[in-house]
């Protein structure tokens, strides 16, 4: 009895798939909802967030930063220094940041190599004066050097 009871056991514990979602450091990843979601939240409990469509031709990726409970004003100029380098995004209408034009989507680009290599990160919104510190703890264990990389000709239709 004991030994059927084991090998059941055994059994539901092999067949059972690994979870997708990772963790290191300070920084997650995980897949929702057809997205691979890369995040991190600092200890006030600002979060920035990157979503990474699964078919990389249909939608663009984002990047959602919330800061004291909220995402900054549409159309608010978004600084972000990484080790002391300064790139500046503009949020949309719903207060995303979205590489939708080629001069957004070559400043993704450097941001994501900034970002995966860096020992300081933050951000400031223009418009109201929120800022955040987040960490690089473990970021560039959990996101890809190809992260979010899209097809380059959707970055043209979205104009």
């Amino acid at each position: 009895m004991f030994t059927r009871l084991f090998l059941i056991a055994m059994f539901i514990g092999l067949s059972i798939t690994p979870g997708v979602s990772e963790t290191v450091g300070s920084w997650h990843s995980e897949k929702v909802n057809g997205y691979q979601h890369y995040w991190t939240k600092n200890k006030l409990g600002s979060r920035f967030s990157i979503w990474c469509p699964a078919s990389k031709k249909a939608v663009l990726p984002l990047i959602s930063i919330d800061i004291k409970g909220r995402l900054p004003v549409p159309k608010t100029l978004i600084r972000v220094e990484l080790d002391h380098r300064l790139i500046k995004f503009t949020a949309d209408r719903d207060g995303y940041i979205r590489p939708d034009c080629p001069a957004c989507a070559d400043n993704m680009r450097y941001f994501w190599q900034l970002l995966r290599n860096s020992a300081r990160f933050a951000v400031l919104f223009d418009e109201d004066r929120r800022y955040a510190g987040f960490s690089t703890r473990g970021v560039g264990e959990v996101i890809p050097p190809t992260v979010c990389e899209s097809d380059p000709g959707l970055q043209a239709n979205h104009q």
